[in-house]
């Protein structure tokens, strides 16, 4: 399980001391980790922070490194020099005897960064951080000797930037994934396509209508058995998807990742990972590594087939910024355009991830 996030939406976090580092991570997360390696690209001319990735710490019964942890590491790794990384934090936060684990972390990472261009440089691994949880007052530990206590993470600098943009930090990564956990017994893919053929005649005009009113729309509570099945039928043609995916550059950006997200968790097979995607290309415009890689997760897992997910599960390990996501949402401005379809106005405000 691995979550990458870019911090291209403000200047990178510039690093004054190990305590500060860590302190900042769930901010630059947007959830605080738990049992888990925090890989953290450092630039070493600025002294900034730029591009995360965090992965499960999955350790054996008897604390060994387990294989799945060991692909996960190898992973994120490779997003991360994707990036332009250069040089790499390893933050390990996990609360377990990790005596047996850290050497075999180290070597994983060591083996990753090495380049397999003989005119590229290896990846540099700067430190090995180690805290049982991310509070105030816990004691850190670096490979080097040194510790100290860390500050109060609410108190962050990048913390307190977080809060002025709206952004909520979870206090684990657990809270974060119930957010498009499914819900009841959910609606299948054959319902949606017959709701969508009966209340639309499956055109695609109506369809695009029908999901850009629900965005746009004040309902007083959720949306009915019936309405998510008309949905889940739109976003089951592909102009409606590539349109939809367009509402992320919108004012409505926000209202329209809540509507994919009760999509999600109320449908099923095809139309969930529809949804789910949805969620995870609106998340990534705006810089949101973690949700965008558990919305992934979600979509793959409601179908492994899904080729929408699939094709930007491996654009993203590939390393691909924001704004060639942001070059294909614009195309789905020109299918709403084609189709007829008015979208909310574009949010000039908002600063795009890139």
């Amino acid at each position: 399980m691995t979550d990458m996030t870019n911090h291209h939406t403000n200047p990178a976090m510039k690093i004054d001391s190990v305590g500060d580092l860590v302190a900042a991570v769930p901010a630059l997360l947007g959830f605080y980790p738990e049992r888990s390696v925090v890989l953290l690209a450092h630039d070493d001319v600025t002294r900034r922070i730029g591009a995360t990735a965090r992965t499960d710490l999955g350790l054996t019964r008897v604390g060994e490194l387990r294989k799945d942890a060991r692909a996960h590491l190898t992973e994120a790794v490779g997003m991360l020099r994707a990036q332009g990384a250069d040089r790499l934090f390893c933050l390990v936060v996990d609360d377990r005897p990790l005596v047996r684990a850290t050497p075999a972390l180290i070597q994983v990472l060591e083996d990753a960064g090495r380049s397999s261009i003989v005119a590229e440089p290896d990846l540099e691994i700067v430190d090995v951080l180690i805290v049982e949880r991310i509070a105030y007052g816990q004691r850190w530990l670096c490979g080097h000797g040194e510790s100290g206590a860390l500050p109060d993470p609410e108190s962050s600098p990048v913390m307190l930037a977080a809060v002025m943009e709206g952004r909520i930090i979870h206090r684990s990564r657990t809270e974060l994934t119930a957010q498009l956990a499914e819900e009841g017994t959910g609606i299948v893919a054959d319902r949606c396509r017959d709701a969508a053929a009966y209340e639309a005649d499956g055109d695609p005009c109506e369809l695009l209508a029908a999901v850009v009113g629900a965005v746009t729309g004040q309902r007083p509570g959720g949306l009915s058995d019936a309405e998510v099945a008309l949905l889940g039928g739109a976003l089951l043609d592909v102009q409606v998807r590539d349109a939809a995916m367009a509402l992320g550059l919108t004012v409505m950006a926000d209202e329209a990742r809540l509507l994919f997200a009760e999509l999600a968790r109320r449908l099923r097979g095809t139309p969930r990972a529809a949804a789910a995607t949805l969620v995870a290309s609106s998340g990534y415009l705006r810089g949101d590594g973690p949700l965008t890689g558990i919305a992934l997760d979600a979509a793959l897992g409601a179908d492994r087939r899904y080729r929408g997910a699939r094709l930007l599960a491996e654009a993203l390990a590939a390393g691909m910024h924001p704004q060639e996501l942001r070059a294909t949402a614009e195309i789905g401005v020109a299918i709403a355009r084609r189709l007829g379809v008015e979208l909310p106005p574009r949010d000039v405000d908002y600063p795009l991830a890139g």
